[in-house]
């Protein structure tokens, strides 16, 4: 049964209002991205983002011309990447049923002596950037939807913390905060960027969940992955634990990190 983890979505702000935007995926053989860059005149221009700083984006556009826009001339920049299934020992080709020896081994081995037990415990040192409150809000909402479709809440884990921190940092050092992610990863992993504003874990967390407007209650597939991953990693049943990190480009722009313990978004299965 095939696996896949791993969801991206990029959001930026315009000055009269705030646009969001949910990751575009390429779900044909040999596009590794497929990203759009969206005009302040309503223009859409398909390529791939080469590079973003805080005056210009390089943007390749189909035939293979690399353009330079002014940032003022950009709304916002949608980032796609095509989901993938780990590889190599630590690939896995089920989700452990809830109770199971393997979900509650899966559902302690990360949290270790610094992991939240539940929203009043959040510790004061999240494990990452994310602060104290803001890392309590954005619990808060996912668990609040969690709630609503009958599975139990996540824990804050600090451990997961860290390795989102890590993640975020690589990202803003060596990835100008494209969402590429991290690979072989053992647990499920939700990416969020923008720029034009101090997003919160708390503006992801609600990035993420606004695609339930496009999720119809089912098994996860190939083709209803792409738009509501983020939404189904979420809520997913088994999933126990979380952990959030984010991080600054010198262009200006953020990105935040999730990472989810046991994962979630196996295909072939329904979330909850």
């Amino acid at each position: 049964m095939g696996t896949i983890h791993l969801v991206s979505t990029f959001a930026s702000k315009a000055r009269a209002r705030l646009l969001v935007c949910i990751s575009l995926f390429a779900l044909f053989a040999g596009w590794a991205f497929a990203d759009r860059l969206y005009l302040v005149d309503g223009t859409q221009v398909p390529g791939t983002a080469v590079a973003v700083s805080a005056t210009s984006v390089q943007f390749k556009t189909a035939d293979g011309m690399t353009h330079t826009y002014p940032r003022s001339s950009v709304q916002w920049i949608n980032f796609g990447q095509t989901p993938t299934a780990p590889s190599g020992p630590s690939a896995m080709v089920g989700n452990p049923i809830a109770n199971s020896p393997a979900a509650t081994a899966a559902s302690n081995s990360p949290a270790g002596s610094n992991a939240a037990q539940g929203q009043s415990a959040m510790p004061s040192n999240t494990g990452s950037n994310v602060p104290q409150a803001q890392a309590q809000a954005a619990l808060a909402f996912q668990n609040a939807k969690r709630q609503a479709v009958g599975v139990g809440p996540l824990q804050w884990s600090t451990t997961l913390a860290a390795a989102a921190q890590n993640w975020a940092n690589h990202l803003a050092r060596d990835e100008n905060c494209n969402l590429v992610h991290t690979q072989n990863n053992t647990y499920g992993e939700n990416l969020f960027g923008g720029y034009g504003m101090a997003y919160t874990a708390l503006d992801a967390s609600q990035d993420w969940y606004s695609e339930i407007a496009k999720y119809r209650y089912g098994v996860l597939t190939a083709a209803n992955f792409a738009p509501t991953g983020h939404y189904t990693q979420m809520v997913w049943r088994s999933t126990t634990q979380v952990g959030m990190g984010q991080a600054s480009c010198p262009g200006g722009a953020l990105v935040i990190v999730a990472e989810y313990n046991p994962p979630g978004n196996y295909i072939g299965q329904k979330p909850y």
